[in-house]
């Protein structure tokens, strides 16, 4: 603790560190800036604690004159960027001041610039600034500011927007709080989430990964860290930091785990504060093979042909998180090949896929999904992939398209198969076009699976039998449980998989669909003509011990 490091230099007193504490209490300040404020204690002795307690070499600048040729290796925007100064080259190795010597991002883009060894030490904030306007602007020294210190809340201090955005930048350029963010997406990815929450609250800083499509809570987050590390967030993110009172939406890309991340960050505000959300797309993951998405064997087969014909459209349903964003990918990455013109309008892009030409919705620009496809239709695309259809005029362009000899794919919110062609009508598409148009009604969601290091083998009970539709008189059945082990932190499960119905539309089919029957009609008939259901298929996986009961009525109890 900074405090105690302090006292036992001599540097302030006892009473002194209980009168900050206690200050701290009221404030939420970091204790760095109480001392600071309180002028128990400078700038420089307190960073320079800051670097023993974190085991970093500390350098006054003061005592050191900077070389000529160093400055010349480091462009000045770099250094105001990331708050540093290089000091001194020997051989192959170039001496750093920085204001965060933990900062690895900072680190490699120099050694990739400089092609230098970076040697950094720690040094505080305002002298670092002073000798970057000294040696590259020629400026006067500018004034020094109070150091950030730990627990830094900008808002409580005063000085004008610039002066508190100056603030807010330098908190969040501390080595803690650079940590305690890189530690969170690192975390998130080792365990498989899909998102990242940060939930302010009266006196509390909650954090919570989806995991496997469930939310988990996490310890809890110091409330002293919170504008630190939302400001961290919204720095890296390129977001004003200074907004508070309007959402924003940003990215960030990093190399977690030795995997590249992309990061899709979202701000909200709250009364509470700011309400953070980011978004983990693992590109490492991005592009599973249609094999792999959980298909049985026979819909695997339809999925297969439909995506090989010519023309018409395919649609995949399902609720928002149920993967049909990842089906949709993996569909374009199977028929992507140098002989096709493939072009997508996504919201957002959130893969990049090579050799197709992607687009992402811009409303405030005018590229909304039935714009930008009436301009898409004259690029002479082969295959268009539409990340939603929303309204009859998007479906109107897509069925279009669909029958003139493009193969279309797209999604829209419904809860099976069926209920995507009632849908399409309900918003204005002619029937006939419904059933003449679309090749395969895709309804999918995704179920958890069990972790195969601790699922429990059990024979099921008469009512499980008969929740699936299974007779007791059937062949002795052995289901699965889950348990919890460290692997699976505890859940019983790792991963998830994908639950399928599919719906090619037959001469019986159109015909009930050009008269506008009920989804409930146009399902059964589906069912009579060998068509698997959701809870169906789901069935399948239980059945291999692949999920659990619990789980498959959990996703399909709406279906």
């Amino acid at each position: 603790m900074i405090g105690k490091y302090l006292v036992d230099k001599g540097i302030i007193t006892q009473k002194q560190l209980e009168e900050a504490l206690e200050e701290q209490k009221k404030t939420g300040e970091f204790l760095g800036s109480v001392l600071i404020n309180k002028r128990f204690a400078s700038e420089h002795v307190v960073a320079k604690g800051l670097s023993e307690e974190l085991g970093l070499a500390f350098m006054d600048l003061s005592k050191y004159s900077i070389e000529a040729a160093a400055i010349k290796i480091i462009p000045e925007a770099l250094c105001r960027k990331y708050i540093l100064i290089p000091v001194y080259q020997a051989g192959h190795n170039l001496t750093v001041a920085m204001a965060d010597p933990t900062d690895d991002a900072a680190k490699d883009e120099i050694r990739g610039i400089t092609k230098f060894n970076i040697r950094p030490v720690f040094s505080p904030v305002s002298e670092i600034r002073e000798r970057i306007d000294r040696e590259y602007g020629g400026k006067e020294p500018a004034a020094k500011e109070p150091a950030a210190g730990f627990n830094y809340t900008p808002a409580r201090r005063t000085g004008g927007a610039k002066k508190e955005v100056d603030e807010l930048i330098e908190v969040a350029s501390l080595a803690p709080v650079i940590q305690v963010v890189d530690a969170l997406v690192t975390k998130a990815v080792e365990m498989g989430a899909s998102d990242i929450h940060l939930e302010p609250d009266q006196g509390h800083f909650y954090c919570r990964y989806r995991v496997d499509g469930i939310l988990r809570d996490l310890p809890e987050l110091p409330k002293k860290y919170e504008a630190a590390i939302i400001s961290r967030i919204k720095i890296m993110s390129n977001m004003d930091i200074a907004e508070k009172r309007v959402s924003q939406d940003g990215r960030i890309q990093m190399t977690v785990a030795n995997k590249s991340v992309d990061l899709r960050v979202s701000t909200f505000p709250t009364l509470s504060g700011e309400n953070v959300v980011l978004r983990i797309l693992d590109r490492s993951r991005a592009f599973l093979e249609l094999e792999h998405l959980g298909f049985a064997s026979d819909n695997l087969k339809i999925i297969e042909k439909a995506i090989k014909r010519p023309f018409g459209m395919i649609l995949v349903t399902g609720p928002t998180g149920s993967g049909k964003t990842t089906t949709l990918y993996a569909a374009l990455n199977k028929v992507n090949n140098i002989e096709k013109n493939i072009m997508t309008l996504e919201d957002p892009v959130e893969y990049e896929i090579p050799r197709i030409r992607q687009s992402q919705v811009n409303p405030k620009a005018g590229l909304t999904f039935a714009n930008g496809l009436r301009s898409m239709v004259r690029q002479d695309p082969d295959i268009i992939m539409i990340g939603e259809i929303r309204d009859k005029e998007t479906a109107d362009i897509a069925i279009h398209a669909a029958l003139t000899g493009h193969l279309v794919f797209s999604t829209l919110h419904t809860n099976d198969s069926a209920s995507a062609a009632t849908r399409l009508i309900d918003i204005g598409v002619e029937p006939f076009l419904v059933g003449t148009s679309v090749i395969a009604f895709v309804a999918q969601r995704l179920v958890r699976t069990l972790c195969p290091n601790c699922k429990k083998s059990y024979t099921p009970t008469k009512e499980e039998l008969e929740v699936l539709g299974l007779r007791a008189t059937d062949e002795k059945l052995v289901f699965y449980r889950e348990i919890g082990c460290k692997r699976c932190y505890e859940t019983g499960y790792a991963g998830r998989a994908g639950i399928f119905e599919i719906l090619v539309p037959n001469e019986e089919i159109k015909e009930l669909i050009s008269k506008k029957v009920s989804s409930a009609v146009i399902s059964e008939a589906a069912v009579r003509g060998g068509m698997k259901t959701l809870r169906d298929d789901g069935t399948l996986k239980v059945k291999a011990g692949v999920t659990t009961v619990s789980e498959l009525l959990r996703v399909t109890k709406e279906a």
